[in-house]
């Protein structure tokens, strides 16, 4: 396998690392390129022959992205995970549309007024969400008029001036789960790496970033079946997707196309996901995707 390779910069994330070293191990030759965060297109790629594409360059611009699913076409080899695929798993406004039935109810906040109407309708507290954001930046509870200021603050730093607003779930409070899953030979998903991201106490945000912590935990049967259900409409080979519990539902809450965990997990539970990654690599540059 011949393998182009899109990446942060040096240093790279443990996980990015990881998931290079153990994919690059299995193919003939390797092509690196680091890309900046901010840069404004995909870098060239190599003159030589190449099998597939695998992008871990964490940007989530949807103009990025799918310049790299051109070059992809025009050499005639797969992306992965494939372009168009992750502008949406970045974009929470996407889920109103891709998962209206799985995840809490939401809308598109384009004003204070949005929000508060919003929070009448649904009885409760409403998170406000930077549409592209990660790590738990520009995210908000909002809980009534003494946030109204927050809440316009947010709405102003966006670039098309709307936010996501989503149901507050109780979940959040006990923290919610992280399951990564990838495409298997038979054409469907299986989790590869899992666990429970818990929030400071009295907090209700378990982003690591944002002071959560990881536990080690067990899936339930609900959440497995939830998880193979988003990802089969993802359409991406490997998915990070957060669930939480809200009155007796499992919810999505985000999905992500650029995932971490593999290396903390392995080493927890002596397994190895990231060979699990680097061997869906081999099957989808040999037998494409389908």
């Amino acid at each position: 396998m011949k393998l182009w390779i899109l990446s942060t910069p040096v240093p790279a994330s443990e996980d990015t690392s990881y998931l290079i070293g153990r994919t690059a191990s299995r193919s003939a030759q390797v092509f690196i390129s680091r890309v900046p965060p901010d840069a404004p297109d995909p870098p060239p790629p190599p003159e030589a022959d190449i099998d597939i594409i695998l992008n871990r360059s964490f940007i989530p611009r949807r103009d990025f992205l799918l310049k790299l699913d051109r070059i992809a076409a025009e050499r005639g080899v797969l992306l992965t995970n494939p372009g168009t695929a992750s502008a949406r798993a970045c974009d929470k406004r996407s889920y109103l549309e891709d998962f209206p039935d799985l995840a809490p109810r939401s809308g598109i906040a384009r004003s204070v007024e949005d929000v508060l109407a919003y929070q009448e309708a649904w009885g409760g507290n409403v998170v406000l969400k930077d549409p592209l954001g990660k790590h738990g930046k520009d995210i908000i509870l909002f809980r009534g008029a003494r946030d109204r200021k927050a809440a316009s603050d947010l709405l102003s730093r966006m670039d098309q001036g709307e936010v996501v607003a989503q149901e507050f779930c109780s979940g959040f409070i006990a923290g919610d789960k992280r399951i990564i899953l990838h495409r298997d030979r038979k054409h469907g998903f299986k989790p590869a790496a899992w666990f429970k991201r818990v929030p400071k106490a009295g907090e209700w945000k378990s982003n690591v970033s944002a002071g959560g912590r990881i536990e080690r935990c067990e899936l339930e049967n609900q959440e497995v079946h939830l998880a193979k259900e988003v990802a089969e409409r993802a359409g991406l080979d490997s998915i990070g997707i957060d669930l939480a519990w809200h009155e007796g539902r499992c919810l999505l809450i985000e999905t992500n196309a650029y995932t971490g965990g593999h290396i903390d997990f392995d080493n927890d539970r002596r397994v190895h996901s990231g060979d699990d990654f680097a061997a869906m690599i081999c099957h989808l540059a040999k037998a494409g995707r389908p």
